[in-house]
């Protein structure tokens, strides 16, 4: 089973689609592409949205380069 999220990073306007086996936990560190070029990103904050967004996706998840 797959989970279909709405990524936002650094609070930015838009908004990328992604795919994970399961959602992502805050805290913890993706690597996604950003830009054709692959970044590392933490999880910032996760949303879920009842009854999905416009784009379908139930999942929100905020994400942020600050890596500490």
């Amino acid at each position: 089973m797959t989970v279909n999220c709405r990524i936002s990073i650094d609070n930015r306007p838009d908004a990328n689609d992604a795919v994970f086996q399961a959602v992502p936990r805050i805290g913890e560190s993706l690597s996604l592409s950003v830009d054709g070029s692959p970044q590392d990103l933490r999880v910032s904050r996760v949303v879920n949205v009842p009854g999905g967004t416009l784009d379908g996706a139930a999942i929100i998840v905020e994400v942020t380069t600050n890596i500490l």
